[in-house]
This record gives structure tokens, C-alpha cells and sequence, in this order.
């Protein structure tokens, strides 16, 4: 569940993951709560909760419409 007053960034889209371990969402990854919505790159859905600079060096396949999102832009 997103909240409206989140700030929503977008993922950077990464073409091919390579040998990299993903993690898929939704369902929605939480680090944190009442922080940023962190979009998927192509098409919109929030896939993790997190606090800015939270997270790094994460790589999130997003269930919805396939295209791999990378937390590091």
C-alpha cells in the first residue's frame, strides 16, 4: 500500500542482470516506512519503501511488467 504524501523516484532500468541476484516485488519491499516510493522504471509500480541512499547495490525485477530496476542511478 503506497501512501499519496510519499515522494515517488523512479528506478533506473537495466537491460540485462547478468549473473546479479535479484529480488522481485510486488510484493512491496519495505526498508522503511513513511519514506520514499521507489517506482518501477518502466512502468510505474512502487516496488520498495525506503529512506533516500537507504539501499544500494540492489537489483529488483518487477513482477508486473518484467524490466529490471536498479537501485543505484
Amino acid at each position: 500500500m503506497t501512501s499519496e504524501e510519499n515522494p515517488r523516484v523512479p528506478l533506473k532500468c537495466v537491460s540485462m542482470p547478468g549473473l546479479r541476484h535479484t529480488v522481485s516485488a510486488p510484493p512491496l519491499l519495505i526498508a522503511s516506512t513513511h519514506t520514499t516510493d521507489y517506482a518501477c522504471c518502466n512502468c510505474g509500480t512502487v516496488l520498495m519503501h525506503a529512506e533516500r541512499d537507504q539501499v544500494h547495490n540492489l537489483l529488483i525485477h518487477c513482477s508486473v511488467c518484467g524490466s529490471y530496476n536498479e537501485t543505484d542511478a
